[in-house]
This record gives C-alpha cells, structure tokens and sequence, in this order.
C-alpha cells in the first residue's frame, strides 16, 4: 500500500513537471530547429557591425528603394554570418541581382535564409532563389525573393 501512494505521488509530480515544461516551451524540445539566427525586430541585438560596414564585407549594394530593412551580422562569430531583408518594388528585383552579380539557382529556397522566409510567413521553394555567380571572387551570398501584392521582400543570407 505504501509503495503504491509513492508511486501514486511519483507519477503525479512527473506530470506537474512535464505540464511545467510545456507552458514554457508551448514549441516543443524541436522548436530550436527552426530558430534563426537572428532576431527581427533589433539589428541592435542581432548585429556587432553596422548595416553598411556588413553591406560592404560582403560587397552587397542595396537598391535605394528598400524599405523595411531587418538584418544581423555577428563578426565576432565563426564564419561571421549575415542576413537581411528587405522590401523593394517587384520590378527593381532584376537589378538588384545584376548589380549584386547574383545568377538564378531555381526555386529552392536556400538553407541561409530558409528560417526568415518561414518566420516571414512564405512558403519555401514560392519565389526564386539565387546565388553569387561563380568566378566573381565575391563572398558567397544567397537571396530568395518572394512577391507580395505590390512589393517583393528579398531575403540574403551568407
């Protein structure tokens, strides 16, 4: 009998702690997988370089049209990654990608910036996708464009 009341008591007290941990990641233990590596809603936060000075590293010049531009840059970390976004006219995408020497890579969206393009709302694979263009000695930078109505959002990932 008393065996079965600390069972009993076990059992309950591994439920209230299994319920604990779900109220604080409603996700789930995978909801990491799909975390960007970089917040939105503060290039403060998300960066240790300017806008500019990560434009300029990795030789991306942005169209004067965009608007809404998020990004992060982290120097200090290995590999230094980057990403933005941004909006610009639909019909300013085609020299964006020939003044950033970018070239077609088809319609999958691109690992380095799959996550901001989910976070985002779109579909993956819905819009182009592009990458430097081979033999420009350029950093590699991808980008995948999607079109809303009136406007295209470009993600660039490195």
């Amino acid at each position: 009998m008393f065996h079965r009341l600390t069972r009993t008591a076990a059992l309950f007290l591994g439920v209230l702690l299994l319920g604990g941990l779900a109220a604080c990641d409603p996700e789930g233990l995978h909801s990491a997988e799909h975390a960007g590596p970089f917040p939105h809603e503060s290039p403060s936060d998300a960066a240790d370089v300017s806008l500019d000075q990560a434009l300029s590293d990795y030789r991306v010049r942005l169209p004067k049209g965009a608007e809404d531009i998020t990004y992060g840059a982290r120097k200090a970390l290995d590999g230094y990654p980057f990403n933005a976004q941004f909006s610009l006219p639909c019909d300013g995408v085609p020299a964006f990608v020939r003044d950033n020497r970018l070239v077609s890579a088809g319609k999958k969206t691109p690992d380095e910036v799959l996550t901001d393009v989910m976070d985002a709302g779109f579909t993956p694979g819905a819009g182009p996708a592009y990458t430097r263009a081979k033999g420009t000695k350029l950093p590699n930078v991808v980008a995948a464009v999607f079109e809303r109505p009136g406007t295209c959002r470009v993600f660039l990932g490195a």
